[in-house]
């Protein structure tokens, strides 16, 4: 969560000068005290001298609009000041106010530019008040501009020269830079890394990368052992110290409420499967696990009367249910008798923190779409979806993180009848009047042949299809002369267990899919696999979705008192938001040859 800036703190200590002084003092240093002058008394004076002395009164009426709370007065001041014309200490000056404002002003990227300014090279010409000063007001810039392990190492640089008294602080600081950034981000600094800042990097992998609980605080012990002297040991953050209180608290017995019967039987199976597949590869680690019951929703017609028997029968915490009609139920139930992890979404908001909602939304693929657009340095995007509720649900929500972004929606288009899909795109991408202009300069040049061209300010496209409805985009992307138009798709699009030639036409498409099916890298994925193939399909979301719910329940609660707490599962790095739903962010892989393979990162490091 990004702090904050207070004019009031940030604003420097440079004191007023007599609009009528007779002679300029050369440096800031030199300042005289006249706390009274406007800035436009300041401006005046400096009209009435050239060079240096006007070039300093301007600075000093730029610093005392920014001290009056106007950071745009202050940004139209240096305007008029030539930074390399002045001397270091000034220059110094001329970027800290011009980051502070356009920072203030919410000018992020202003700021980071101003922040990296090469006369910041020379800061140790300051005196260290100044130095501090200016490096945390970099670490909150670079806070802002999403660059975290640059924030916290820069923090981490500082630590030792602040007072005592603001070490605490810097200390949470380092922290909460290093909860936002990416984990692949995170195990790239630590490989490189060493002394203080690796240390706060292993301490945040911990958290990332142990699935289980109880390896987790062992983890967590040996790291305290090992850095005995490192400044986090004597005080940890206050979201990992709460993980050895949710292992004592930890439920001892747990209930499974799903459909065993019926057309869910084999979703319900995929999930009971995974996550007794987890739970059993803690036990053989020598961790001890809750017991588990077993509930067939089905033979319920209301939810609660299930959780009630469960109670009743000793049970602490409930898994469940799958279908979207008792989820809503319970959702609307008011308080619940036991904690309780649903496995789907409720349309209806609830106020209950005693339930939670976790499901493989096609929402959460969409905005995993529009994260990565952004990062990839897309602006301007148009979307293709279709009539089926799930598409038109990730439309929406694609658009809404897009906008949300800063990213600007060029178009949609439905694209669930065949025979329209060749128009339609060629409309959004206006080749008919790129092939006009071609035909009139032919008819020009003679013999001259003209390449029609797709518009010019349609960066990529987002889809949520059908592999049927998929497969047609790229043959018309290349007939309308936008063969290398990236096209960013939900897990949809492709057939995950089928042959390679069925996906061929869809060569080039970047999709969003679960770790577990993409990397499948999850220490549980060859057992789980070997014991049930189908698990490796389609129905593999469901394993994984079963595997992460034993993993995570435990960790709710922190999860809902640290909403910057991350999650590395095997459906995706996973995060709780304030109505209780946890998010998923998605990583990316890329057709080729029809088969999905992991995509290279974004530039910033995205998934």
């Amino acid at each position: 969560m990004h702090r904050s800036i207070r004019l009031s703190t940030l604003a420097l200590t440079l004191t007023t000068v007599l609009a009528g002084c007779a002679s300029a003092p050369k440096s800031l240093d030199e300042l005289p005290r006249t706390p009274d002058a406007s800035v436009e008394e300041i401006l005046k004076s400096a009209a009435r001298h050239d060079g240096a002395e006007a070039n300093l009164l301007r600075l000093h009426a730029a610093q005392t609009a920014l001290n009056n709370g106007n950071p745009e007065q202050t940004l139209r001041v240096l305007e008029d000041i030539p930074q390399s014309a002045l001397p270091a200490d000034q220059q110094i000056r001329f970027s800290e106010l011009q980051a502070t404002s356009a920072m203030a002003l919410g000018d992020n990227v202003t700021a980071l530019t101003a922040i990296k300014h090469p006369s910041l090279e020379q800061l140790d010409i300051r005196p260290l008040p100044e130095q501090l000063r200016i490096q945390q007001l970099r670490a909150d810039i670079l806070d802002a501009n999403g660059q975290y392990i640059e924030a916290a190492r820069e923090r981490v640089f500082i630590h030792s020269l602040l007072a005592p008294s603001e070490q605490t602080a810097n200390n949470q600081a380092i922290w909460d830079s290093l909860t936002q950034a990416k984990t692949k981000t995170l195990q790239t600094a630590s490989d490189g890394a060493s002394g203080e800042f690796a240390g706060w990097l292993e301490l945040a992998l911990i958290t990332r990368n142990q699935r289980n609980l109880d390896l987790q605080v062992r983890a967590l012990k040996a790291w305290k052992e090992s850095h005995a002297t490192h400044p986090a040991a004597n005080r940890l953050p206050d979201s990992i110290q709460q993980i050895e209180a949710l292992q004592a608290s930890r439920p001892t017995h747990i209930g499974l409420l799903l459909p065993f019967n019926g057309p869910l039987a084999s979703a319900a199976q995929a999930l009971r499967d995974g996550f007794l597949a987890a739970q059993y590869q803690a036990q053989s680690q020598g961790i001890s696990q809750p017991q588990v019951t077993l509930y067939d929703s089905t033979q319920y017609s209301q939810a609660i009367d299930a959780l009630n028997q469960a109670k009743r029968e000793g049970v602490q915490w409930m898994i469940g249910p799958l279908e979207k009609d008792k989820v809503a139920q319970l959702a609307s139930s008011g308080a619940l008798p036991l904690p309780t992890l649903v496995l789907n979404y409720a349309e209806q908001a609830t106020s209950d923190s005693s339930i939670y909602q976790f499901g493989l939304a096609p929402e959460d693929e969409a905005r995993s779409a529009a994260i990565r657009a952004w990062h990839d340095g897309k602006r301007r995007m148009a979307t293709l979806s279709t009539r089926d509720d799930w598409s038109q649900r990730a439309n929406r929500a694609f658009i809404t993180e897009w906008e949300r972004l800063g990213g600007i929606l060029i178009g949609q288009e439905l694209v669930d009848q065949p025979a329209a899909v060749a128009n339609q795109m060629g409309e959004l991408l206006k080749i008919k009047q790129s092939e006009n202009r071609a035909n009139r300069i032919s008819s020009i040049l003679g013999d001259v042949l003209a390449q029609p061209t797709p518009r010019q300010d349609l960066d990529a496209l987002f889809l949520a299809a059908t592999p049927l409805q998929a497969r047609q985009i790229n043959p018309t992307l290349a007939f309308q002369y936008a063969a290398d138009l990236p096209v960013y798709a939900t897990s949809h699009a492709y057939q995950i267990d089928s042959s390679g030639m069925q996906n061929t036409d869809l060569d080039g498409l970047l999709i969003a899919e679960i770790p577990w099916l993409l990397e499948q890298n999850d220490p549980l994925y060859s057992d789980v696999t070997g014991n049930w193939p189908q698990a490796g399909g389609a129905l593999g979301r469901l394993y994984a979705m079963g595997v992460d719910t034993q993993r995570i329940f435990a960790r709710l609660p922190q999860m809902r008192e640290y909403p910057d707490t991350h999650i590395e599962g095997a459906t995706g790095e996973l995060t709780l938001d304030s109505t209780g739903r946890i998010q998923r962010l998605l990583p990316w892989g890329q057709i080729r040859n029809g088969v999905l393979e992991p995509a290279a990162p974004s530039d910033s490091g995205a998934l």
